[in-house]
């Protein structure tokens, strides 16, 4: 139900066709300044703060329900992740005393880096640029040896927008972590329809297709991607002997 347009960042210049409805978001100046000072592809999320009214997501998504739908009674920075209880890979010593010194429950306004909304552009070019080679920032936001999340968590909060995680109060939505669903009813935790998560995020996961919500995305295949897919060995159990039953069963049909 969704028909919004979608803009895909290249991480490289390996650029391949995209659907009629996509295209591929550039900036020359930032890009640039990335490759000269040696930080690797996945910073160049960085052009996210610099627009307005958008839904970032990694690829390792699936959407649940329409994301217009979800996002429309809210205004900010939005996130929807649970790094607020595990701040793990989203900050470093430097950040964290830069953090404490803006609130006391700075967990609060840490996110996940692989899903965020912002209804208005945080930055300018100049500014974004600026902020991250200021002698205060740079080792955070410009570290050659480190991904672009703890970088991209301390430009949000030194903009001063409001940052909303869709998962604390008063939305309280269930989590979009894949890992928070190990259990084989998943489902139980989404009979509130408006505490159900809108996106499910694999985020890391090391445990790959190991549990029954893994199998969602498979509906968001195509018939050939189907066909190519194998998944991993599954559990000796009753359920998941009757879901490789099941795999068997599609896959035959579509082989």
């Amino acid at each position: 139900g969704c028909n919004l347009p979608l803009m895909v960042i290249p991480y490289s210049g390996d650029l391949c066709d995209l659907p009629s409805n996509a295209q591929w978001l550039q900036h020359t100046e930032m890009f640039g300044w990335l490759s000269n000072n040696h930080l690797c592809g996945v910073y160049r999320k960085y052009l996210c703060l610099l627009h307005n009214n958008y839904l970032f997501v990694d690829s390792d998504v699936i959407f649940m329900t329409n994301p217009e739908k979800a996002l429309s009674e809210v205004d900010g920075f939005i996130t929807s992740c649970g790094h607020w209880h595990n701040p793990v890979h989203t900050i470093t010593p430097v950040s964290e005393n830069i953090l404490k010194t803006i609130t006391t429950t700075w967990q609060a306004r840490i996110f996940n880096s692989g899903q965020f909304a912002s209804a208005r552009a945080l930055y300018t070019w100049p500014q974004l640029k600026s902020t991250a080679e200021d002698l205060r920032y740079r080792s955070v936001c410009m570290h050659q040896n480190m991904h672009e999340q703890p970088g991209i968590n301390l430009l949000v909060n030194l903009s001063g927008e409001n940052i909303i995680n869709l998962t604390l109060p008063p939305y309280n939505m269930e989590s979009t972590w894949a890992g928070d669903y190990p259990i084989d009813d998943y489902e139980k935790f989404w009979t509130v329809e408006n505490r159900k998560p809108f996106i499910i995020h694999w985020a890391g996961r090391a445990d790959q297709l190991r549990c029954s919500i893994d199998y969602l995305f498979f509906n968001f295949l195509s018939d050939n991607e189907k066909g190519q897919w194998k998944p991993l060995p599954l559990k000796n159990n009753s359920y998941w002997q009757r879901l490789k039953q099941r795999w068997k069963a599609i896959h035959k049909a579509i082989s």
